[in-house]
């Protein structure tokens, strides 16, 4: 055996109390005396028993009065009857009254190993069947409570929480889902995700594209829904099964009524003062250009001279305005008023055309390629803002001349647009920021350039809602290409 077994030889006779070990202790096992069934029983309760070898006829106590004492308090413990030939009966007996086995004297050596060890094998299954049992118990408990846990946390969650199986039905949720979506009677779980949304809302189409492994692996997907009066968040992803396969959704709902209510103030906000500045400031340029073209009298140089920085000052706050009220168009979906084939070579030609004066003005050599351009469906107006704000960006962020060069090239079923230059570049930390609103590239030698912040960040929304896609590659002191896909008409 590899584990210890102490087995507990009771017998009056010394002979054989001594034999039993002998025999036994070779083979593996602890052995234990006793003679009498008092002793065995004082044994018993001193020290852990597997197995009891015991003698009916003995003094004090006998084996019998010993067996129905150790069946009640140790039921666990097979015992083993020794029995004389006749006394075959009454060991019979002993085995209706719960003992394992019997063997007679005098012994044979192989007969009584092979009831020992099936004896000690039963007592093992039976210790193990017992471990198992236990642990099964602590963690059936353990489940219980964890389980208890998760669920206070989840009842506890301001944000509702909703859980679903493979067949899209709602196995867990908590109350603040039901605050959120306004329902007021129970609900008892499962239920049809239909039941807390309706069938045509877009949350459960996400909810099926995760549940078919159309979403990526380990992606939360967010989404805004509306519940009534109330703008909810939804996030859903992936809940793991065995095997790592998709067991069903999770899904995270938080109440962001009051930002949008807030971003729709903001935005007000930004167009009523974009409107009230922009008339007073276009009155004002118009009376400094009166008084530069000397319709009010003649000016001095100096008097000149502090005109035109005003204008400049004046021009600056313009395009503020401008850009502010093309953000604001843009958040509220207006911006884009009219999409129809368009000749992008025509727009991409006349905003160079436009813009190079100003760019030898800067020893800048600005080019143009187009190879192959098909038209593409979008607003012009909107094209030409695209064009004006990257070639304009790539003259001013090279101080020290250079070239910019404009390619298009058509590619199937895409326009490729790019917009390269060679200089100041930008560093690698500042690219992921660089369409974000009201962000500029700091750089010393780039001071005086003016802007908004808002340029990137218009140029990125006009390209997403023409199903473009804009990206950027830049190195510092060596340049920036700004990459610009839109689908071609084919």
């Amino acid at each position: 055996m590899s584990e210890t077994c102490n087995v507990l030889v009771v017998d009056d006779e010394k002979p054989i109390r001594e034999g039993c070990e002998r025999v036994l202790s070779g083979k593996g096992y602890d052995v234990l005396k006793a003679e009498n069934g008092q002793q065995a029983l004082e044994t018993m309760a001193r020290q852990p028993v597997d197995i009891v070898l015991l003698d009916l006829k003995m003094p004090v106590m006998s084996g019998e009065e010993m067996l129905e004492i150790a069946r009640q308090k140790y039921p666990d413990i097979p015992v083993i009857i020794i029995t004389g030939h006749g006394t075959v009966d009454t060991a019979v007996e002993c085995m209706k009254k719960g003992a394992y086995d019997f063997i007679t004297k005098p012994f044979q050596i192989d007969q009584f190993l092979i009831t020992v060890e099936r004896a000690a094998e039963k007592r093992k299954l039976e210790q193990k069947a017992k471990e198992y049992r236990e642990q099964n118990i602590r963690n059936l408990y353990d489940l219980h409570l964890e389980k208890s846990r998760i669920k206070t946390i989840i009842n506890c969650m301001a944000n509702g929480v909703m859980v679903t199986n493979r067949n899209l039905e709602v196995v867990l949720h908590n109350p603040a889902l039901m605050r959120l979506l306004e329902k007021s009677h129970e609900i008892q779980n499962p239920v049809p995700v239909t039941e807390f949304f309706g069938d045509n809302e877009p949350l459960i189409e996400t909810l099926k594209k995760i549940q078919q492994g159309k979403e990526e692996h380990g992606v939360a997907v967010s989404q805004e829904i509306h519940a009534g009066k109330k703008v909810l968040r939804a996030i859903s992803a992936a809940a793991p099964g065995p095997d790592d396969e998709i067991a069903g959704t999770v899904t995270v709902l938080e109440d962001i009524t009051p930002f949008k209510q807030l971003d729709q103030m903001k935005t007000d906000f930004v167009n009523m003062v974009a409107h009230e500045l922009r008339s007073p400031l276009v009155s004002i340029r118009q009376l400094n250009n009166v008084l530069l073209e000397g319709l009010a009298g003649p000016l001095s140089e100096k008097q000149q001279d502090l005109l035109q920085r005003g204008l400049k000052k004046i021009d600056t706050l313009l395009e503020l305005i401008n850009d502010l009220l093309d953000v604001a168009k843009i958040e509220a979906g207006k911006y884009i008023q009219h999409q129809a084939p368009t000749n992008i070579d025509k727009i991409i030609k006349e905003t160079v055309d436009l813009m190079l004066p100003r760019a030898q003005e800067q020893g800048i050599h600005l080019t143009i390629k187009t190879t192959n351009l098909k038209p593409v469906k979008a607003d012009p107006k909107a094209i030409e803002e695209i064009f004006s704000n990257l070639i304009s960006n790539a003259i001013n962020y090279s101080p020290d001349g250079g070239e910019v060069v404009v390619t298009a090239e058509g590619l199937g079923e895409y326009i490729e647009i790019k917009v390269k230059d060679n200089g100041v570049g930008i560093p690698q930390e500042e690219l992921p920021k660089i369409f974000d609103k009201f962000y500029r590239v700091k750089h010393p030698r780039t001071r005086e350039v003016m802007g908004t912040g808002l340029g990137l960040a218009i140029v990125k929304a006009i390209v997403e809602n023409h199903q473009g896609s804009i990206d950027v590659e830049s190195e510092p002191n060596k340049g920036t290409t700004f990459r610009i896909l839109l689908p071609a008409i084919v």
